[in-house]
C-alpha cells in the first residue's frame, strides 16, 4: 500500500509539473525578434579615427626604408664590418618615431622627395647626432628646417637600459615624402604677372599719347 501511494504521488507531480514547465517556458522566435528590433534601433557605432579620410599635404602616409647600421666603432685600432654589427632597435624605433611625428613639417610640393637621415650614436660620450645624407633631394633651404624638426621630435632613450656590443654607431633611414595637393609658396625669383609692372612715384603726371602742338615763333 505505501508504494502503491508513493508511486501514484510522483505520477501526480509529474504530470502536474510538465504542463507548468510547457507554459512557462521561453519562446525562441520571440526572443530573436525582440533582439532584432532592438539591434536595428541602437545607434550606429562611429568609425574609427584611422579609417577616416585625411586631407592635405599629410593624406598619403611616408615610405621609411629599413635603417641601416652603416657602421661600429670601438677604442683601438681593430674594425668591424657592417654585417657584423649588432642593431640598436630602441634606436632605430626613436629615429622611425621622430620622422613620423614630424611630418607635418614637410614643405608642401607636386613631386614627392626623398630624405636621408644620418644617426650618429656614440655611448661613450652620450652624444647623439642627426645629419643629412648625400640621397637627399629636397632644396637645401628647405631641408635644413625639416631637419630641425626630426631633431626636436627624436627622443633620446637612456644610455645605460639601451644593450649594445660596440661604443659607437652609425645608422641610415631613407624616407620618402609624398607629394602633396596645396599650392608652394611663391618665391621672389618667380616672374611676375603679366601688367605688373613697377608702381609709378607719386605725382608722377603720365605721359599723353598725343604729339606736343608746334612752339609759337
Amino acid at each position: 500500500m505505501r508504494l502503491q501511494i508513493v508511486m501514484a504521488l510522483i505520477a501526480t507531480l509529474v504530470l502536474v509539473a510538465v504542463p507548468l514547465y510547457l507554459w512557462r517556458r521561453p519562446q525562441p522566435e520571440a526572443i530573436s525578434s525582440a533582439d532584432a528590433a532592438v539591434a536595428s534601433n541602437a545607434p550606429k557605432a562611429a568609425l574609427p579615427f584611422a579609417s577616416q579620410p585625411t586631407t592635405g599635404s599629410q593624406a598619403a602616409p611616408l615610405e621609411i626604408s629599413p635603417i641601416k647600421v652603416l657602421s661600429c666603432k670601438d677604442p683601438g685600432p681593430g674594425r668591424t664590418p657592417p654585417e657584423r654589427c649588432d642593431g640598436i632597435r630602441a634606436l632605430e624605433d626613436a629615429l622611425t618615431r621622430a620622422v613620423r611625428d614630424s611630418q607635418a613639417c614637410a614643405p608642401a610640393t607636386k613631386q614627392s622627395f626623398v630624405m636621408s637621415y644620418n644617426l650618429d650614436a656614440n655611448f661613450a660620450k652620450k652624444r647623439l647626432t642627426i645629419s643629412l645624407g648625400g640621397s637627399t633631394t629636397l632644396g637645401k633651404s628647405k631641408r635644413i628646417a625639416l631637419l630641425k624638426c626630426v631633431e626636436k621630435a627624436f627622443v633620446t632613450p637612456d644610455w645605460d637600459r639601451v644593450p649594445h656590443q660596440h661604443q659607437r654607431y652609425a645608422m641610415n633611414a631613407i624616407v620618402t615624402y609624398p607629394p602633396s595637393s596645396a599650392p608652394e609658396a611663391t618665391s621672389a625669383n618667380d616672374p611676375k604677372p603679366a601688367g605688373s609692372g613697377s608702381p609709378k612715384a607719386p605725382g608722377a603726371k603720365p605721359k599723353s599719347k598725343w604729339p606736343k602742338p608746334p612752339a609759337k615763333k
